[in-house]
């Protein structure tokens, strides 16, 4: 008989225990956790797999990125513990859906956008297409990542206008 043995169960993971873990954010800015009568503080968070399962698997770290807890699913937390950590996550994972391209021009290896965003219009450089331009998960939804790191999310290649398509096309491998 085949014995099934959980990934959990090979690695030294401490979940959190949801109905004993109290999130806050303190001075406006710093996430923090008391649990098990042990305050932690100065804390982010980092998705084990931020497009596969972006509310699920998130690591509790400290300033020195220790991995000092795990959350198995954001759903398991009380609405507003839920609200706290997700907004915190929406600011470390800020991802504009791009919804037109104005422009993209190549110039001595540089991409160079102009977009409409749900957040707005951005302009950005893109160095190395083919690390920077990143198919997700079917290939359909496309994660661009400009030269400081930010990212912008385009939901469906195949859905965008013709023109906008266009532009794109020649970077995409």
């Amino acid at each position: 008989m085949e014995s099934k043995v959980r990934l959990d169960s090979l690695a030294d993971v401490k979940y959190i225990d949801p109905n004993e873990a109290r999130f806050y954010i303190e001075n406006d800015n710093f996430l923090c956790l008391e649990y098990q009568g042990e305050t932690y503080k100065n804390l982010k968070l980092h998705k084990a797999m931020p497009y596969t399962f972006p509310d699920d698997y998130i690591s509790v770290q400290d300033m020195d990125s220790k991995e000092i807890f795990f959350i198995r699913s954001l759903y398991a937390f009380s609405q507003e513990q839920a609200k706290i950590l997700a907004n915190e996550l929406s600011k470390r994972y800020f991802c504009p859906k791009i919804l037109s391209i104005p422009s993209v021009k190549n110039k001595m290896g540089y991409l160079y956008f102009e977009v409409k965003t749900d957040s707005g219009d951005k302009t950005f450089a893109v160095r190395d297409v083919t690390h920077n331009l990143r198919r997700i998960n079917d290939g359909a939804r496309l994660l661009i990542v400009d030269v400081d790191g930010n990212r912008y999310q385009i939901d469906d290649v195949a859905k965008m206008a013709a023109a906008d398509f266009k532009k794109l096309e020649p970077y995409l491998l």
